[in-house]
């Protein structure tokens, strides 16, 4: 067996879930057995923790840009080093007044440069990592599709579905005014947010539901039709497309900004649909609610795409190869 240790920010977070705790199992069954654990904010804590890295046969680290001295000593102890990221962290995200941040990029080329192997979620991440990196890796975040059920959902009617945390509450800004008309229009459809908390969006009706690991899959199926506004911005073009990977697998078809990843993961008319303007998201909207055997047969699409592109058992035998080859050379 070779062990690995993961270093992350948060375990709690989304981003450690998908990109490495759903890993744990199946990649034991590979022979890795993953250790995850929490990068402390003392000093001497982390220093300990960093020495532990010899301890193993490589260290992954997630996400985290890290100061020059505690980059330094974690370089010291790990015998291989790889750097696994499915943001554009380099960059500040789309709720900050500044995206562009020197601090960010000094920190980003200092650990892509100093791995042995980087990792990115993404063709966009990839290319941000590729002139300082000396090797790098595309594993995008992919879905436990046996989590999901086997065949569509019988629906509760009308419903267009956002699911996401509370940070990404500001891109629902983007289609405020053709919501906000629809649903006034059309009583009819209901708009359904599953979040971590309520968001603020003045005169929209809206069916809220607190989001719960346990219900997840459950209210993803109960979407008619999934959305995935995005700005875009730097940070955004890194994102990697996940709510629409998460609405596919549950046979739910979506309409989306064309922006990063979404390019890939929505194949138009087939999976999905991309809307330019407010005029185009109401449109598609309402395309898709009233006719119920395209939102079939566009679901079933989009599943087959995750199942044979984004799906756990698709990733796994690569991610081990990757992880194999680097701590045995």
């Amino acid at each position: 067996m070779i062990n690995i240790l993961v270093l992350v920010e948060d375990e709690k977070a989304p981003s450690c879930r998908f990109r490495w705790r759903q890993f744990i199992e199946p990649l034991a069954a590979e022979g890795l057995v993953l250790e995850i654990r929490e990068i402390p904010r003392q000093t001497a804590l982390r220093k300990r923790l960093f020495r532990d890295g010899e301890d193993f046969a490589g260290v992954i680290l997630h996400r985290k840009l890290l100061r020059r001295g505690d980059f330094r000593r974690l370089r010291r102890f790990a015998r291989r080093l790889i750097y696994d990221f499915d943001d554009a962290v380099m960059f500040r995200d789309s709720n900050a007044s500044r995206l562009l941040s020197r601090a960010r990029r000094i920190r980003f080329q200092r650990v892509v440069s100093g791995a042995d192997l980087v990792i990115a979620g993404n063709e966009y991440l990839q290319q941000q990592a590729s002139p300082e990196a000396g090797r790098t890796e595309l594993i995008p975040t992919v879905v436990d599709i046996g989590t999901f059920p086997h065949r569509p959902t019988p629906g509760e009617g009308k419903v267009i579905g956002w699911m996401g945390t509370a940070s990404n509450f500001v891109y629902l800004s983007l289609i405020c005014n053709p919501l906000k008309t629809l649903l006034q229009d059309r009583p009819d459809i209901v708009f359904r947010v599953v979040a971590d908390r309520l968001p603020e969006l003045a005169g929209i009706p809206l069916d809220y539901r607190q989001w719960s690991g346990k219900q997840e899959t459950a209210e993803l199926a109960g979407f008619s039709v999934g959305i995935m506004p995005l700005f875009d911005d730097p940070w955004t073009r890194g994102k990697c497309a996940f709510k629409l990977l998460q609405y596919g697998a549950a046979f739910v078809p979506a309409v989306s900004s064309p922006v990063g990843a979404n390019l890939s993961v929505i194949r138009e008319g087939e999976t999905g649909y991309f809307a330019r303007s407010e005029g185009e998201w109401r449109r598609r909207l309402e395309e898709l609610l009233d006719s119920p055997g395209k939102r079939e047969e566009m679901g079933r699409s989009a599943r087959r795409l995750v199942e044979t592109k984004y799906s756990l058992g698709f990733a796994v035998p690569r991610l081990a190869q990757i992880i194999r080859r680097v701590v045995k050379e």
